[in-house]
């Protein structure tokens, strides 16, 4: 008995520790692990396929791919336009301005008030929604002293957009 023990050691040691894995890459994987394997894959594959808009029920994994990495460099040019208006937001102080958004039904009204008057203001925030492709109703301007109050009436506008333009005219006012 010790000395099978023996042998069965001696010979484990005589083989390199690259040989054993190289003779496990070069054996066939079993049956069932790989359709195990590819039962996930195609599982995870419909998961993604399934996240991403506009894109049919049965498209080939190339497709579901491309569509992710093409939605994924959608997503990171989105937030680091949002950040980057998140950040000149942040810089501002109270005394700065702020501005308020009130949509409903077909008609969304943008109140921007600003604390310290500059020349202008009403084109930087006509010039917001210009670049959105938003109709503009109606635009009235209040100066009293230094504050100026800018209101702007508008067609009806997605929500999404909505917060867009709002961060742009705090940092553009």
């Amino acid at each position: 008995m010790a000395e099978e023990d023996n042998l069965a050691l001696s010979v484990v040691c005589e083989r390199s520790p690259g040989m054993a894995v190289e003779a496990a890459s070069e054996r066939p994987p079993k049956a069932g692990s790989e359709r195990a394997r590819r039962r996930t894959m195609s599982r995870l594959y419909a998961e993604l396929g399934a996240l991403l808009p506009n894109l049919p029920p049965r498209a080939s994994t190339t497709r579901i791919v491309e569509e992710a990495i093409a939605c994924v460099k959608e997503l990171r040019e989105k937030t680091a336009e949002l950040e980057g208006y998140s950040a000149v937001a942040a810089g501002r102080t109270a005394r700065d301005g702020s501005a308020e958004v009130v949509a409903s039904g077909k008609t969304a009204c943008f109140a921007v008030q600003l604390r310290a008057a500059r020349p202008g203001a009403l084109t930087r925030v006509l010039e917001v929604f210009q670049r959105h492709g938003v109709v503009v109703l109606a635009a009235t301007v209040a100066r009293n002293g230094e504050d100026t109050a800018v209101t702007v009436t508008t067609a009806a506008v997605a929500p999404r957009v909505l917060e867009t333009i709002k961060a742009e005219i705090i940092c553009t006012a």
